[in-house]
């Protein structure tokens, strides 16, 4: 079921307001007689599971010329003449296509899990990544009635698939998969496997070089971007995307390290540049603070898009500088998730603030250089671009609407800043108090959470964590993961202060500096929390044998690990213990004992983020936490391949 936004066309003053007012209107509920959803129709022939029609229509479909050859959660294309958007829907698990002229969907493709990425092959056919399955879908058919969408090939690669690309001749294509911490490399004609790599936590947007010797990987956690040979000429390697913040007064110029994070989005353009948009974060200093990160007159997180030469390999030393912290307020994109470039420059989906930002692709420093803003449905997670047609459609995923902005120049040369368009697309597993949660868990500039503009998704993207270790009232503490760790782990916090979520949420929203979320708010927001999708099946790698040594090992009396985490690594005792962790600026020297469910992707580890991988913290909290000294390195690897699976 759709609602239509009619056209707007407004003088620039009121363009903001009128323009917000009108994509509201879609988010309410469809009118009486509207036409019932594509979703609600029967999961056509050729869905995962269903039968693939032998001799299904030949594919109508054409890849557009400005096909930018990356996933995205929106591919444009022409099916019979007439402009097709086919839309990951990951809420629904559906793949929606939609007639974007006539404003209307056609059909929905269910492919067996939740869609987060898709790109179109040159013969027409549709490469669907399924999130939570652990596969590749190769659609043909154009999702008309006369050419519906079916199977055309299956492809297992590592787990949660989220990342897309083709080479420029077509040839090759590259995959990231998040939970799997893998970048596979296949033969884009038969699928068949060319390489995989294994690289850092959560690796996410993935482009192609120009020559197609390489891959640039960013990551949603941490501090690099990956250049991953594709030819076997070269070998990996990481590129930090650590900046530096210029501090200017009166007598003197300092400059600050900051530290990477949320690297979700990556886009190329044609002179060779690769434009990696994220955050700097400034987590605080080591010592006691009134909150988490922050101080000094610094603000915590700062958009950057440095620029990465992508026949060097390497990043443009001028575009690792931040001005100004707060100074650039006006250039910030709080959670940026999607990036594009086309001829009017590099636009960026902003999560936190529910806007399409454009900004320079050729300045040294895109981020400092805004030329437009559009304001959107909640949720933008993706954008592709319709240059023929001086337009460009977002994917709102909050919101479940698709956008249409005005990307071409008026008259004067500028941009015109207004939104053509929205389709609201009704949903049939909605549960609005979760829904309601999940826009107060990425809204940022909301003073009831924050004094400085940071969301819960800041720290915790995905519902999960930003492996950083942040300054705070009572030292210095890791974040932790959230998403499908909280039930059997009270009480929370590190040092165990809260008995339940909802205290630590009061307890985290004060040291945050936010002024308290009370009422219906408060239980949306914690009923957001509770119902978020856990990461999809298991980190390891290691043979069914190895992981069955490491389960006795577990829980073992020698080794203790079961004594205190339970026997299956999500049961802790909810005590707290002094395991000689304290750090010189921890208040107390007791800490409660985490859930171990999905340690193996929440690296560093213990509260102060010491450790950076399990096999070092099996080997240095020997006799302050377990006992792991009498085990050799075969065991321990055991015991490692155990804790990975959990």
């Amino acid at each position: 079921m759709l609602r239509r936004v009619a056209p707007l066309s407004l003088p620039h003053p009121l363009v903001a307001a009128l323009c917000a007012a009108s994509l509201a209107s879609c988010m309410r509920g469809a009118p009486d007689g509207a036409p019932r959803s594509a979703s609600s129709a029967p999961v056509p022939d050729g869905a995962e599971g269903g039968p693939v029609p032998p001799s299904a229509p030949p594919p109508e479909v054409r890849r557009l010329a400005a096909d930018p050859r990356q996933g995205s959660a929106i591919v444009l294309a022409d099916l019979d003449g007439r402009r097709i958007a086919y839309v990951a829907d990951e809420d629904e698990a559906r793949v929606r296509v939609i007639d974007v002229d006539a404003e209307r969907e056609l059909s929905a493709f269910a492919p067996g899990g939740a869609p987060s990425t898709m790109l179109m092959l040159p013969d027409g056919r549709l490469l669907v990544a399924v999130r939570d399955a652990a596969r590749l879908l190769v659609l043909r058919g154009g999702g008309s009635a006369s050419s519906p969408l079916v199977v055309d090939t299956r492809v297992d690669v590592p787990a949660e698939p989220v990342g897309l690309a083709l080479s420029p001749d077509d040839g090759t294509l590259v995959a990231t998969s998040g939970w799997g911490r893998a970048v596979t490399v296949l033969d884009a004609q038969t699928f068949t496997r060319k390489a995989e790599h294994v690289v850092a936590r959560e690796p996410r947007s993935v482009v192609v070089s120009a020559d197609g010797k390489r891959a640039f990987v960013s990551h949603a956690v941490g501090q690099s971007l990956d250049v991953v040979p594709l030819d076997g000429g070269e070998p990996k390697k990481p590129l930090s995307l650590a900046g530096v913040e210029e501090l200017m007064d009166s007598v003197a110029t300092d400059m600050q390290p900051r530290v990477a994070c949320q690297g979700f989005a990556l886009a190329k353009t044609a002179s060779g540049r690769v434009l990696a948009p994220h955050v700097l974060v400034f987590p605080g200093e080591p010592e006691v603070s009134s909150g988490y990160g922050g101080g000094q007159g610094r603000e915590p997180e700062v958009f950057h898009v440095p620029v990465i030469d992508e026949d060097a390999a390497s990043i443009l030393g001028g575009s690792r500088t931040l001005r100004g912290g707060l100074d650039g307020a006006a250039a910030r994109c709080a959670l940026p998730r999607a990036a594009v470039t086309g001829r009017a420059g590099l636009f960026v989906t902003c999560l936190g603030e529910d806007s399409v930002v454009l900004f320079d692709s050729d300045a040294i420093n895109p981020h400092d250089v805004t030329l437009k803003k559009w304001s959107v449905p909640a949720g933008p997670t993706a954008i592709a671009l319709d240059e023929e047609h001086d337009r460009a459609l977002v994917w709102s995923q909050f919101a479940h609407a698709l956008t249409t902005i005005a990307i071409g120049e008026a008259g004067d040369g500028a941009p015109r800043p207004f939104a053509l368009s929205s389709l609201t697309l009704v949903r049939e597993r909605e549960d609005p108090k979760i829904e309601r949660g999940r826009v107060l868990f990425h809204a940022t500039n909301d003073a009831r959470i924050s004094g400085d503009g940071r969301a819960c998704a800041s720290c915790h993207p995905d519902g999960r964590d930003d492996a950083l270790v942040w300054s705070s009232p009572k030292g210095p503490r890791q974040t932790p993961m959230l998403a499908g760790r909280l039930e059997g782990a009270a009480p929370f916090g590190w040092n165990g202060d809260a008995p339940d979520v909802s205290l630590h949420l009061v307890q985290t929203v004060k040291r945050l500096g936010g002024n308290g979320l009370e009422g219906d708010d408060k239980e949306a927001l914690i009923a957001y929390v509770r119902a978020m999708r856990a990461p999809p099946g298991k980190a390891g790698r290691a043979p069914p044998d190895a992981i069955e040594r490491g389960l006795a090992i577990y829980q073992s009396e020698e080794a203790g690990c079961a004594s205190c985490h339970g026997a299956g690594g999500d049961m802790p005792d909810g005590a707290q213990h002094d395991v000689r962790s304290r750090a010189a600026a921890d208040t107390q020297a007791k800490f409660d004992t985490p859930s171990l469910r999905f340690v193996g992707g929440s690296a560093p580890y213990f509260h102060d983020g010491r450790y950076p991988d399990l096999r070092t913290l099996l080997v240095k909290s020997d006799g302050k936490m377990g006992r792991t000294k009498h085990l050799s390195p075969a065991e321990l690897s055991d015991l490692e391949a155990y804790l990975e699976t959990l």
